[in-house]
């Protein structure tokens, strides 16, 4: 990284956490848009970020989620249940601001984390188990008491229907195992969490574009979590398209193809990103 990409960057760091010493993630990924756009190596983005925030004792909220994710997984992957003690010891871990640190996790952050992991990961959580009991219990009797009146009043006899349903099975399709669903879960969250450090598709191996490929190697009809996986691919084509008409606009022709070219890696959206090209006039328009 040459001196001048290396004082712009220390600055809009600072620029970023010298009022809070909190970068969260949407401010976190755009600084590392904008440091793409200067051609800005990701290795060298994450280098400065990290000792810049390390000076001022600042936190990144990307990192401090993804030692909650770490400690929900080692507490729930085997047995799919988040205790009370479990749960308050995640949450101290990451909410309690680490040595020379100014500050910890968003509590709203990590609580919505939590809840969303739990959902995502299938695991009973006994805080929202106990939160949610009184109103159920109230709910099952009353509807309890509703079935009585209702076969009461129905006499004694008791017509059953059966519907039949006919399905169509593609016979192209793979037959996924416990364990290819377990992979795409994981390969999912993984792909994620590269799109919070805007690693779409560089490095290759480290990237959301990899852990795409990954899931479309076990699973090429998407039969599994097919539309989660193209929400990510289109978020990907749509912010790197945004980042075309950015370049247009500075007449930057050369980031404007290579913005373009990226999005195509992702094998989505391949409409979207034509009507792109015509309208910035890569491509000539079709009579």
């Amino acid at each position: 990284m040459n001196p001048n990409d290396q004082a712009w960057l220390k600055n809009r760091v600072h620029a970023a956490v010298d009022d809070d010493f909190y970068l969260d993630r949407d401010e976190e990924k755009r600084i590392k848009e904008e440091a793409a756009a200067r051609s800005i190596a990701v290795k060298d983005t994450e280098l400065v970020l990290r000792s810049e925030l390390d000076q001022v004792g600042a936190v990144c909220e990307r990192v401090l989620l993804d030692e909650l994710d770490r400690l929900l997984h080692q507490f729930t992957d085997n047995d799919k249940r988040l205790d009370g003690k479990e749960e308050r010891d995640a949450l101290d871990k990451v909410l309690t601001p680490a040595s020379q640190k100014r500050k910890g996790l968003d509590p709203r952050v990590a609580e919505e984390y939590v809840n969303s992991f739990c959902k995502v990961n299938g695991v009973r959580r006994d805080t929202e188990t106990r939160r949610w009991l009184v109103p159920l219990v109230a709910i099952a009797v009353v509807a309890a008491l509703a079935v009585f009146g209702f076969v009461a009043t129905r006499g004694e006899k008791t017509v059953v229907q059966t519907k039949v349903e006919t399905k169509v099975v593609d016979s192209a399709a793979v037959i996924l195992t416990d364990k290819d669903k377990g992979e795409i879960d994981d390969q999912l969250r993984r792909a994620a969490q590269f799109v919070e450090k805007a690693q779409y598709t560089d490095p290759p191996e480290k990237s959301a574009k990899a852990c795409l490929d990954a899931i479309r190697q076990i699973d090429p009809k998407g039969q599994y979590r097919g539309e989660d996986v193209r929400s990510v691919s289109n978020k990907i084509v749509d912010h790197y398209l945004a980042l075309a008409d950015k370049s247009h606009a500075a007449k930057d022709v050369a980031g404007m193809t290579r913005w373009l070219e990226r999005a195509k890696l992702m094998g989505a959206g391949s409409e979207v990103i034509r009507e792109k090209e015509r309208a910035l006039g890569i491509i000539g328009t079709e009579r």
